[in-house]
């Protein structure tokens, strides 16, 4: 999916932060033919949230990439941003988003092969529809919380909602011991 904030009439778009919808690992990051800068995160807490053995998002044709190979990244981090794909055959600016069920190469193309397209990705519109949140809501597998009692680490999953700014607010699936 070629996603354009401002739209197709030019280049407005070039430079705006590309951030990663999920937490996950930063599994490649590298320049290629056509698509120019990639970045690859493998999502498996959402995977399995989702009940999917595998889930990754690649974010293509990226002007700078803001992450390395390795890195862990959180829900809205910025990885990158939006460029123009292989600088000897530039496109106008745009992100080209993938969201992969298998394990595939970053410089993969299923081209108009219609079985290996439905084997190896999700529509990224239906995904986005469905999983995407207005709200600045991140979950996480645990987390630790700090207070004027205390460091306390949980032992199960944390939702964090940064709605408003100036109030954070933690929903955690346990009770507190501090």
């Amino acid at each position: 999916m070629d996603l354009n904030l401002v739209g197709t009439s030019g280049n407005e778009d070039y430079g705006y932060p590309v951030c990663s919808i999920a937490a996950g690992r930063v599994v490649h990051t590298g320049s290629h033919r056509v698509w120019g800068n990639v970045v690859l995160i493998e999502h498996p807490t959402l995977a399995q949230l989702l009940g999917l053995p595998y889930l990754a998002t690649q974010y293509a044709h990226l002007a700078f990439v803001a992450v390395e190979e390795g890195d862990v990244v959180l829900a809205g981090e910025a990885i990158g941003s939006v460029g123009r794909g292989d600088p000897r055959a530039p496109f106008l600016a745009h992100l080209h988003f993938e969201v992969r069920r298998k394990p595939l190469p970053p410089d993969y193309w299923p081209g108009m092969n219609r079985k290996a397209i439905e084997e190896g990705y999700l529509d990224p519109v239906a995904f986005l529809a469905t999983q995407a949140e207005s709200e600045h809501r991140y979950w996480f597998p645990a987390g630790t919380l700090y207070s004027p009692k205390g460091r306390w680490t949980t032992q199960k999953a944390v939702v964090v909602n940064l709605s408003k700014l100036d109030l954070a607010q933690v929903r955690l699936n346990e009770p507190v011991s501090l």
